[in-house]
């Protein structure tokens, strides 16, 4: 996962592009220029890697039908073949890049639809009118504009069948009501629809992202919760309801001891939950165009693992006889990634926040084998990882924007001259 010897090429490829540009060429040259490229770039197929996979990904999102299931399988299938079987038969270096770009792009279309599959689920349908909906309480959404809202396991909702009832909905509770406790069985009156879709073409897809974290039904409730007895919750709960009650606990807990004012946002920096900060806060932050620090994302991962890695550090190399004797670094970065993965459940493990873990702990990773952990080849992994794990965050403009403003601070440390200085100067 070296990055060595990517520096010289970015610098030769912006030197290159600059001429090419300035001479203001035709077609055919452009043609020409981008397919010399390739080929001089083909010792760093890897870094372009997440770029392929993520155009694959991108192409299955763009269909207008919806394929079945066997087309994933089989044009995985034929990926496999065309990432093998061209080595076996010792074809042309450039016929062996093209097969494998080609597997890569279809690797990344297959599983984009492996991933859809994976996480179908029912989705309510509109016009049922007024429902008594019974759900256990999965966690504390963040507030809408129409109030505090809940994430819901809906045991049953009425003029629904088993099977048309959604794994998930978010509803907004009425004015006033009291939040319950996650884990809380309850039951409460309103309307129940699916996940609306976008307001004009090309506009946020609230139905997509819905789709994919499970959530088939939002609404509103008309009256207050109702608390019922517990009951037996649905398999694989269990564990949910423990971790979202330790969070909202120690949301509680903040706040009580902080106050309302300072802390309903400390609450939603350290577990996620926004339910506790003042509108006049948040109103102020969005005034300020700092409204997404509320959200746990890449900023306080980096936060939290950064400072952690610091500090694990200094702590070891302070220890004379401890620092001769264990790899500092490594030790470092192991508590670091125990930290990320400890905050992601802390936090709620929002999208964002996971897509930083990710990139996070690969670094971490590149540490504990003696490899860059700022490298283009890192970033190409973490990438890989998320799309894999995610191939739906491809089409979102935070994974885009991200990751292109990431590759380009690496490439900029990567090219950027660094004098050599000598062992002894001052400090």
């Amino acid at each position: 996962m070296d990055g060595g010897g990517t520096g010289t090429l970015t610098g030769a490829f912006a030197r290159r592009l600059s001429t090419l540009i300035s001479a203001r060429p035709n077609l055919p040259a452009i043609c020409a220029w981008i397919w010399q490229e390739i080929v001089r770039q083909g010792d760093h197929v890897f870094l372009w890697s997440p770029v392929i996979f993520g155009c694959g990904a991108a192409l299955y999102f763009l269909l207008p039908a919806e394929p079945v299931a066997f087309v994933a399988w089989a044009v995985l299938g034929f990926a496999a073949a065309l990432w093998v079987v061209p080595r076996r038969l010792g074809l042309p270096r450039s016929a062996i890049l093209g097969t494998t770009a080609l597997a890569l792009g279809l690797a990344g279309f297959a599983c984009a639809k492996l991933r859809t599959e994976a996480v179908r689920a029912p989705v309510a349908p509109g016009g049922a009118g007024l429902q008594t909906v019974q759900a256990y309480v999965v966690d504390i959404a963040s507030p809408g504009q129409g109030g505090a809202r809940l994430l819901l396991a809906p045991i049953s909702v009425s003029r629904l069948a088993p099977v048309e009832t959604p794994i998930r909905a978010r509803m907004t509770l009425a004015e006033g009501s009291a939040l319950p406790d996650p884990g809380d069985r309850i039951e409460l009156h309103g309307m129940l629809n699916g996940p609306p879709p976008p307001a004009s073409p090309g506009a946020y897809d609230f139905a997509r992202d819905a789709f994919f974290e499970g959530i088939g039904g939002v609404g509103f409730a008309l009256t207050p919760p109702r608390i019922l007895p517990l009951g037996v919750p649905p398999p694989g709960l269990s564990l949910t309801f423990a971790v979202n009650g330790a969070r909202w606990t120690l949301a509680k807990e903040i706040v009580a001891s902080l106050g309302a004012e300072r802390g309903g946002l400390a609450a939603a920096m350290v577990t996620g939950h926004e339910a506790f900060i003042p509108k006049t806060q948040v109103d102020d932050l969005r005034a300020a165009g700092l409204a997404h620090i509320i959200s746990i994302s890449g900023l306080h991962i980096a936060i939290v693992g950064g400072f952690t890695f610091a500090l694990a550090r200094l702590a070891i190399a302070a220890w004379p006889w401890l620092a001769l004797r264990l790899p500092g670094k490594k030790i470092a970065a192991g508590i670091g990634i125990v930290a990320i993965l400890s905050y992601l459940v802390l936090s709620g493990a929002p999208a964002p926040a996971e897509r930083a873990a990710i990139t996070a702990v690969v670094a971490f990773v590149a540490i504990l084998f003696d490899r860059r952990a700022l490298s283009l080849h890192t970033l190409a992994i973490a990438a890989l990882v998320v799309l894999a794990t995610q191939p739906e965050a491809v089409t979102e403009p935070g994974f885009q924007m991200s990751f292109a403003a990431t590759t380009a601070l690496v490439g900029l440390a990567e090219i950027w001259p660094r004098p050599i200085r000598e062992i002894n100067s001052p400090w």
